[in-house]
């Protein structure tokens, strides 16, 4: 699979909610090629900002070769984004980096089909890359839809569960504010998901401090975890060094934008 940079025109770029924006890119060349995890790098080739900004592709249609991005308007890049309309040219590059992987059946060997359920964990934008991820697993295994336990901040985030109710078998919810679903974090739904149902993989996408209590949660259970990274990044092809991690097994120095963003959970947390 090769990285590509693309000339991309806007079709769509509606408002989700006060900060949240969704944007579907007519990129067909990139879109052949996405698959559940990556990422791409953007630009609006006539803003201000120089650097391109990361975003987990959140969604693909191959047949109109379209990508789907959502993204949280935080600063001067992705206000420029907001701004967007449709017809605008955004230049596209990627897809970039290793996304999730289904099925490991031995030596590092994965068979694209999950045994057993899976639960899909998202929190904040990081929702976004587990919406294809979803569609991924139903439309491979259609008897076998993965579980989704999101968790938001209030019921003004509700808004995922209409990207997501067409490839999960049930959506469970949690909110800071108790505004909908169960009032807390993903952390306290997790436990009595895993009492009902189960669960053989997990994967997950959101803050860092969200993900490392509920990987170390499956860790302790023998639940195969994998972890979706968000970090800032420069370049996306690994050559700036800005975005790495030791791994807590190998030891390896990691470039998140090359070698990730998704990594098992053990290599990314301590058990």
């Amino acid at each position: 699979m090769s990285m590509l940079v693309e000339m991309g025109s806007v079709v769509e770029n509606n408002i989700l909610s006060d900060d949240v924006r969704a944007m579907v890119i007519q990129a067909p060349r990139v879109a052949a090629q996405a698959e559940p995890g990556q990422f791409v790098m953007v630009k609006n080739e006539s803003g201000s900002t120089f650097l391109r900004r990361p975003f987990g592709v959140a969604d693909v249609d191959r047949e109109q070769g379209r990508l789907l991005l959502i993204y949280r308007v935080a600063g001067k890049g992705t206000r420029e984004l907001a701004g967007l309309e449709p017809t605008m040219e955004i230049s596209v590059e990627g897809p970039l980096g290793g996304g999730f992987r289904f099925g490991e059946v031995s030596g590092g060997a994965y068979s694209g089909k999950e045994d057993g359920r899976t639960l899909l964990i998202g929190g904040g934008v990081g929702v976004a890359p587990l919406i294809y991820t979803a569609r991924y697993l139903a439309e491979r295994e259609p008897e076998n839809k993965p579980l989704f336990l999101l968790g938001v901040r209030s019921a003004e985030e509700l808004f995922w569960q209409d990207y997501l109710k067409e490839f999960t078998e049930e959506i469970i919810v949690t909110t800071n504010d108790g505004s909908a679903g169960k009032k807390g974090f993903a952390i306290d739904a997790l436990p009595d998901i895993l009492a009902a149902h189960d669960i053989r993989h997990i994967k997950i996408c959101g803050p860092t401090i969200m993900m490392e209590g509920l990987a170390k949660l499956a860790m302790e259970r023998g639940i195969e975890c994998q972890v979706s990274l968000e970090k800032r990044m420069a370049c996306g092809i690994g050559v700036c060094l800005g975005c790495t991690f030791e791994g807590k097994v190998s030891g390896k120095r990691w470039k998140i934008c090359h070698d990730g963003p998704v990594f098992p959970a053990e290599e990314v947390f301590e058990k």
